[in-house]
């Protein structure tokens, strides 16, 4: 397995749910930093933990006890192999699993990107007064239009005939030619992919069905993120619809497409610190240690 050397100030970490340990990584602030708040974001369809190195660090400068975990059938979370143990509702349990272990007894800052962000809502609706505040990164209100599941349906063929590999042509573009050690690791984590998980998920996004009402009447504060360039699964009208819908901000990062924390790191930084002042999460109680 490719691994990348973690960043300065980001720890390596184990959680778990019911299903099994989930391989997280954590950046804490400085004692004269920390709020007592807790944020926790949730991994994509194609992303693990690493995905959101670049902005961790920045959120523990902030003060904020920042996490993000490899979800069960994700990179260095083992999981199934079966299709179905992959549903919205179950890696929702497993995410709420999770936030009872890093939140404490206080509401947390949840943000989940494309699946994730279906993972985060599915948690936010079972269980509204665990979080703080939901940002959905790059994520629209359903993918339940007959083009949309059509787009999955044809996914889930071209997996049966290969690995995740199918992928790369897309996400090369995020990843800088020179950095081959970052190339390398995409290129491994993509051959390497839970075949259950990809199956199962892209399965589950597809009877994803729009809960932006449902969301909206928790009363938990929302924002919604996209990049400039993120057309190719929502049109920017179906953000600003949700948006509208859930009461939220609606805020696109100039030169990013789908995974703004990647591609336009300090801009993303800066609109998820900026939310999170205007919506303060209360201090929680000290949290025992998660072993590495």
């Amino acid at each position: 397995m490719t691994v990348l050397t973690l960043p300065t100030g980001v720890e390596r970490r184990v959680l778990h749910t019911a299903r099994g340990p989930v391989v997280a990584s954590y950046a804490r602030p400085r004692p004269e930093n920390d709020l007592g708040a807790t944020v926790l974001l949730v991994t994509g369809y194609v992303g693990s933990k690493e995905d959101f190195w670049s902005v961790l660090p920045g959120i523990a400068e902030a003060g904020y006890h920042a996490w993000s975990y490899d979800q069960i059938g994700q990179f260095e979370s083992a999981g199934p192999l079966e299709p179905e143990q992959y549903t919205v509702e179950l890696l929702a349990e497993d995410s709420r699993r999770v936030i009872g272990q890093i939140g404490g007894d206080a509401p947390l800052h949840l943000v989940g990107h494309c699946l994730g962000g279906f993972v985060a809502r599915s948690a936010t609706l079972a269980q509204p007064s665990a979080v703080r505040s939901l940002t959905l990164l790059g994520c629209g209100p359903s993918l339940s239009l007959p083009k949309q599941r059509a787009g999955l349906a044809e996914l889930d063929r071209r997996l049966e005939q290969g690995s995740l590999e199918l992928f790369w042509p897309t996400l090369k573009r995020v990843v800088p030619e020179k950095d081959t050690q970052l190339r390398a690791f995409w290129m491994a984590k993509l051959r390497d992919a839970n075949p259950g998980f990809m199956h199962g998920t892209a399965r589950a996004m597809a009877n994803e069905t729009d809960r932006t009402d449902e969301l909206a009447a928790t009363g938990v504060p929302a924002l919604v993120v996209h990049g400039r360039r993120d057309k190719r699964v929502w049109h920017r009208s179906a953000f600003a619809s949700m948006a509208a819908q859930l009461g939220a901000d609606h805020v696109v990062i100039e030169k990013a497409a789908h995974s703004p924390s990647i591609e336009a790191p300090q801009p993303t930084l800066e609109v998820l610190l900026d939310f999170w002042a205007r919506h303060p999460a209360p201090a929680h109680r000290t949290v025992s240690e998660v072993r590495a």
